[in-house]
């Protein structure tokens, strides 16, 4: 084998090899180009230095103000306030309202000819406020749903009404008090409960009973006073 031939072969083709390289690159965008070892074209330029500009002189401080002058004073003796304190305001009287009139009931007199009256609801109103006894004649049941305040449960229906008119009786066993205004009533309209009740009063010296005809329903209406329950 001529290795002289082969050496020269071989260094032509790195020769020619390295010549493409450096065509190549000197061909090449700048982005991609790459800079051959050793060869630094700015290596050798020294930037030249930025003039820095001299430091202002320091400025004096000004002169201090010259002190004013102190005159002397004679000192005023400070004053004491006192408080003074506002005169006291009576209280104001109370208005006391004078005492509410009882209903006149005069008018209400004896019926010993009658077992009964039928009244409406301005003489009713008249007689509850005077505090005269009301007797309601409907069933127990429909009593505790609501009921003239005050008035007693006497249901004509129940087995305990004859029991109930007798102790009434022995309540007022005085002709005085058997006098004094009774109001019975029902269910109003067509309801005969409290007329059986009223002669049931009269029966036995009850001789001034009023029949309230219109009856719950009318005292309902007018928003007059009711309880609920098995109490008056």
């Amino acid at each position: 084998m001529n290795t002289k031939r082969f050496l020269l072969e071989a260094v032509a083709l790195v020769a020619a090899a390295v010549i493409c390289a450096l065509v190549s690159n000197a061909l090449a965008a700048r982005e991609r180009k790459m800079a051959l070892v050793g060869f630094y074209p700015n290596a050798q330029k020294v930037p030249v230095a930025a003039a820095v500009p001299a430091a202002a002189p320091a400025a004096s401080p000004p002169p201090a103000p010259a002190a004013a002058p102190v005159t002397a004073t004679t000192a005023t003796p400070a004053t004491e306030t006192v408080a003074v304190r506002p005169a006291k305001t009576p209280a104001a009287t109370a208005t006391v309202s004078p005492p509410k009139k009882p209903a006149d009931i005069s008018r209400f007199a004896v019926h010993a000819d009658k077992p009964y009256i039928e009244i409406k609801y301005d003489d009713v109103k008249a007689l509850h406020d005077a505090g005269v006894l009301f007797l309601d004649a409907r069933r127990t049941s429909i009593y505790e749903q609501g009921h003239i305040a005050g008035a007693r449960p006497y249901s004509v229906w129940e087995s305990d009404i004859d029991d109930k008119v007798r102790k009434l009786y022995d309540e007022r066993p005085d002709e005085k008090q058997q006098a004094q205004p009774i109001v019975v009533y029902c269910s109003g309209g067509d309801c005969e409960d409290s007329h059986m009740l009223a002669q049931k009063l009269w029966g036995i010296q009850f001789n001034n009973v009023y029949v309230y005809k219109d009856g719950y329903p009318d005292w309902v209406a007018h928003k007059g006073d009711t309880h609920t329950g098995t109490t008056p």
